[in-house]
């Protein structure tokens, strides 16, 4: 666990240096290894960064935004009571 700890402290020391597009690349390699680990192969994507990139925007459609979440809540709230 100490071992995950420093390695963290280093990506964060690491990205304090980094320009915005080269922490774009960061977070786009990190997200491809993530997608790796889960059993993703280099086989199916010519492109691991644009194919990271797609995957990013899908997820951040799922996302419902501040508004509809507490038009959401209010309608609840309504039919409960």
């Amino acid at each position: 666990m100490g071992t995950a700890i420093n390695y963290k402290k280093e990506i964060i020391n690491l990205t304090k240096k980094l320009s915005e597009p080269k922490m774009r690349e960061l977070i786009d390699f990190a997200q491809f290894l993530k997608l790796k680990e889960e059993g993703f192969s280099y086989k199916q994507v010519e492109d691991s960064a644009g194919y990271v990139r797609r995957l990013r925007a899908n997820e951040g459609r799922k996302i419902k935004s501040g508004k509809k979440y507490i038009e959401e809540l209010i309608e609840w709230q309504k039919l409960s009571s």
